[in-house]
């Protein structure tokens, strides 16, 4: 089952495989009636055997499968192959995008207009072939939302690179009526996308909101760390809150989804927290599930920093936030000290363990940004690590092991302070300590975690 939260798999990938000298070629043609797509997808090199596949739905997904050389093909546990593969053939189906969209829709309570699936369960790759590009063919007045990278392109179609990622992790692609919206700030760029039908005030609150929660992720060391991001906005009726859920997803590049409910408030979106949560996302590799605390204490953790760094809430209000989510994750830890904090995040979705996962990592970060800046008189400290891990290492393509990540933090500030921590963490029975703020001698240190980081060359929305 694909993962929320370290999240699609469109190009499989298989170990020692050679990759094709040329990306394959992927040729999209989409059909808003009939919410179908039909694919081609080329390969420049001939192969003795060739192998397709998507995830393990992709089977119940994909017909009309043919190839252009008029061969047979044979089904292949998940996939198909192909035998005596020539150079340039292509393979040729269709996929049912509404049946797939809808059948998704009556799993979940939140509704949308849009045609938003997976594209591991549709899109047939290449496992022997690392890269991709695809050209898509979009009726007039259709939009698509992708975490896949804009390429030039000398004509009305959309052009993209696909790139190689995992095939566990989740990808949202959403077909529809949407409006398009490329926010720009330093580093990098966040491709907007908002669904339904919101009305000129609605969607000019709705970017002025994205304006500002992106303002506050470059605040964590001045700048996006990815260059490009998906952000698919999703409205969904009336809610309580202006934003009810949000999720951050990894296949073939970095997106995220909001679902929002547009007729609220301006105020209501600025105290929303979920936006700069998942955005916090980007500033860490894929962690897997072993992983989880440290990845959404993390996100936690900077949710409320960015926030008040930004200005969407004091520092005042930004430490009452933690304390208050301490005393949760504390009142939801078992006593019976029956699981440690590893355990309980490798089991957090079928125990809905999120409140202790989330906070005891949390306290996690926030112990090790304290010891750094009290050990190195404010010099270092998380903002430092992740800043320095972005230059070296924070490849959108690749995992890490939970030990390997914090390691390689400690190997970037020449500390131990990360792994030491973690060690310590990940066995606890209990809520962890949450270090004492209150002493006269922590001023300045509390005042420069709720410091912003200088941020230059700040550039408005753009549609």
């Amino acid at each position: 089952m694909k993962r929320i939260a370290t999240l699609c798999a469109l190009l499989p990938a298989v170990a020692g495989l050679a990759a094709a000298a040329e990306p394959a070629q992927y040729v999209l043609h989409y059909d808003a009636d009939a919410r179908t797509m039909q694919v081609s997808l080329c390969l420049d090199r001939a192969a003795p055997l060739q192998r397709f596949a998507g995830d393990g739905s992709a089977p119940e997904h994909v017909d009309a499968l043919a190839r252009s050389s008029g061969l047979p093909l044979q089904r292949d546990g998940d996939g198909w192959s192909a035998r005596d593969w020539r150079a340039g053939e292509c393979l040729r189906w269709r996929a049912d995008l509404g049946r797939i969209a809808d059948a998704n829709a009556r799993r979940s309570p939140l509704r949308a207009s849009e045609t938003i699936t997976d594209p591991g369960g549709w899109l047939l790759a290449a496992p022997d072939v690392a890269a991709a590009e695809a050209r898509v063919d979009l009726p007039a007045g259709i939009a698509l939302s992708t975490p896949w990278t804009p390429l030039p392109s000398p004509d009305a179609t959309r052009r993209y690179r696909i790139v190689h990622t995992p095939e566990d992790w989740l990808a949202r692609v959403a077909i529809g009526h949407l409006s398009e919206t490329t926010i720009e700030r330093p580093g990098g760029r966040l491709h907007v996308a908002i669904g339904g039908t919101p009305d000129a005030a609605q969607r000019a609150r709705l970017l002025a909101w994205l304006g500002r929660v992106s303002d506050a992720a470059t605040t964590a060391y001045g700048r996006l760390p990815l260059a490009d991001v998906q952000v698919l906005v999703i409205p969904v009726g009336a809610q309580r809150d202006a934003v009810v859920f949000g999720q951050s997803t990894r296949g073939q590049g970095n997106g995220l989804s909001l679902f929002v409910d547009p007729s609220r408030d301006a105020r209501a979106f600025e105290r929303d927290w979920i936006a700069v949560h998942e955005l916090s996302h980007l500033f860490h590799p894929h962690l897997g599930a072993r992983g989880a605390w440290l990845a959404e204490g993390l996100a936690t953790y900077l949710q409320n920093v960015l926030r008040a760094r930004a200005g969407l809430l004091t520092p005042a209000q930004a430490w009452a936030e933690l304390a208050d989510g301490f005393a949760r994750g504390r009142a939801a830890t078992p006593r019976d000290g029956a699981s440690t904090l590893e355990h309980a995040s490798l089991d957090m979705e079928n125990e809905h363990g999120y409140t202790r996962v989330y906070w005891s990592g949390t306290a996690y970060w926030l112990a090790v940004d304290l010891e750094l800046r009290r050990t190195s008189g404010g010099r270092l400290g998380v903002d430092e690590a992740l800043r320095r891990f972005d230059a070296c290492c924070l490849a959108p393509t690749r995992d890490w092991t939970p030990q390997a990540f914090v390691e390689r933090l400690d190997t970037l500030l020449a500390t131990d302070v990360f792994a030491r921590r973690w060690r310590e963490y990940r066995t606890l029975t209990r809520f962890p300590d949450v270090p004492a703020l209150d002493a006269p001698a922590d001023a300045a240190v509390r005042a420069a975690i709720m410091r912003a980081t200088e941020v230059k060359d700040r550039s408005e929305a753009k549609d």
